[in-house]
């Protein structure tokens, strides 16, 4: 599976932040884009984990399964999340504890 480390690519180029996407912005808050694969659903599973934990209403998760759609966002793989329009981890399998804390950043969890 190829792996990209969108914030090193970001990072050549002399830009600080992750990528944008426009076409992600509105709707959810937080996107979870899957193909059909293990991995994708360990991805999922490992949002929606890190969701629960920080009493994220439902609302704000959408799992995008569909590829057509990925694809017109400008994402060529997958698994990958958005967070508030910005690709945080595209092409590989985020860690529970990851989730939560890009989650924490983007202002959930806060009492």
């Amino acid at each position: 599976m190829a792996y990209i480390k969108i914030t090193d690519i970001l990072k050549k180029r002399g830009k600080k932040e992750v990528r944008v996407v426009p076409a992600a912005q509105g709707g959810a808050r937080i996107k979870v884009l899957i193909g059909g694969c293990a991995h994708c659903a360990k991805l999922r599973d490992n949002v929606l984990a890190a969701a629960e934990e920080l009493n994220v209403p439902e609302g704000d998760i959408e799992v995008v399964t569909d590829l057509a759609r990925i694809a017109r966002m400008g994402i060529m793989t997958t698994p990958a999340l958005i967070i508030d329009g910005r690709l945080v981890g595209i092409g590989k399998i985020l860690p529970v504890e990851q989730v939560r804390e890009l989650l924490q950043r983007s202002g959930y969890g806060e009492d």
